[in-house]
């Protein structure tokens, strides 16, 4: 998971990059799509707690479900992907400042919970895919930029 989006596979890992698939893991599988993925682990150190990210299906080639490790929290609509502009817009909204604070406010250890995203506000469904149609035409962004279009929002 980087801010950019996924990367997979990584190589050099000492651990596994994938699940087996059967019977057994069927049930935590989710189809290929366009996901929103939330760290749930950060040191103290780090600039920021709450760390967002899309999962886009070419990542992943031609395979058709995808399993997720549980250190990230998964935005999903019934177990099924997002839109694409969604999944960006919940992203860029999750990577603001204005957020990383409200979670501080409220959570003062490094783990971020399931939880504690669902007790949070969000703007509309409409706003967050207005934020992910604006993202995706910007391309990469800096922490000012996502920082600014928040606020234009929230006006």
């Amino acid at each position: 998971m980087r801010k950019t989006g996924t990367v997979w596979p990584v190589a050099g890992l000492k651990k596994p990059n994938a699940i087996s698939r059967n019977a057994e893991t069927e049930k935590w599988l989710y189809p290929n799509g366009f996901y929103c993925v939330v760290r749930r682990f950060s040191s103290k150190e780090e600039k920021r707690r709450v760390v967002a990210s899309v999962v886009a299906p070419a990542a992943f080639g031609q395979h058709s479900v995808l399993g997720f490790e549980n250190h990230v929290n998964l935005f999903h609509e019934n177990k099924h992907g997002l839109s694409e502009p969604l999944a960006h817009g919940l992203a860029l909204f999750l990577n603001t400042t204005a957020v990383d604070e409200q979670f501080r406010r409220f959570s003062g250890h490094t783990q971020v919970n399931a939880t504690d995203l669902k007790l949070m506000q969000y703007p509309s469904r409409k706003a967050l895919v207005q934020l992910g149609e604006w993202a995706m035409e910007q391309g990469t962004l800096t922490q000012e930029q996502m920082d600014a279009k928040l606020e234009t929002l929230t006006q």
